[in-house]
């Protein structure tokens, strides 16, 4: 009997040192995981993603008036080209090309990029804010599943959006810009599978579409150059 209990006495001494290290090991994985959403900064991600990983991926970007004349006839195709979080229905697109300044407005410039036609197909926002996750997601190079939460994810859309405008935007409209300037361009752009379901980009939106606004593929720029 008492080697039975010295039996018991010494299975329950193991189980509890097992539990005791396993919780020990718990509470030095949460511990790890509290540092590392401390030392978690969006600024320093964003100023790396711009400096070190961006510049490779804008070496050869997809062509502005193919992917534009895509979006119009062919969206299914389109579709395949870019990139897409989950099951979204917006997808994202590097682009670049060159185009003429059709009109210089407050929230950007509109420009033609179809030889075939002199109406403007895209906006290129130079605006003071910027707005959405362009150019986070047409790179490519940003992992969802590498952020514990959502609202880190969208930190860091901010922050690269906000080193776009101090980097890119406020030193090109330095210059003075005028209608009819040729000029090139590299961007990023969100496109929803319907956006040209009722009329395509460079056409007339509206009720009375002939003098209605112009239906613009909106692009965040990442780098302009006036030729």
């Amino acid at each position: 009997m008492k080697r039975k209990h010295l039996v018991y006495i010494i299975g329950i001494a193991a189980l509890a040192l097992v539990v005791g290290r396993s919780l020990e090991f718990r509470r030095l994985d949460d511990k790890r995981a509290e540092e590392r959403t401390a030392r978690f900064s969006p600024a320093e991600y964003a100023r790396d993603f711009w400096d070190n990983r961006l510049p490779a991926a804008l070496d050869h970007p997809p062509a502005a008036d193919e992917l534009i004349r895509l979006f119009n006839t062919d969206m299914k195709a389109a579709i395949a080209k870019g990139k897409t979080l989950g099951q979204s229905r917006v997808h994202a697109y590097l682009l670049g090309g060159r185009g003429r300044i059709v009109a210089v407005e407050k929230e950007g410039l509109l420009v033609s990029v179809l030889a075939d036609d002199p109406n403007p197909e895209v906006l290129l926002c130079t605006g003071a804010y910027i707005a959405g996750n362009a150019l986070r997601d047409a790179s490519g190079l940003v992992d969802v599943s590498s952020f514990s939460d959502t609202m880190k994810f969208n930190r860091l859309s901010a922050e690269i959006n906000r080193l776009v405008v101090q980097e890119v935007i406020a030193p090109f409209l330095s210059r003075t810009l005028q209608v009819g300037m040729s000029m090139r361009f590299v961007g990023a752009a969100e496109v929803a599978e319907d956006a040209t379901e009722k009329t395509p980009f460079g056409g007339r939106a509206g009720l009375e579409q002939s003098h209605g606004p112009w239906h613009l593929l909106s692009v965040v720029p990442i780098r302009l150059e006036v030729e």
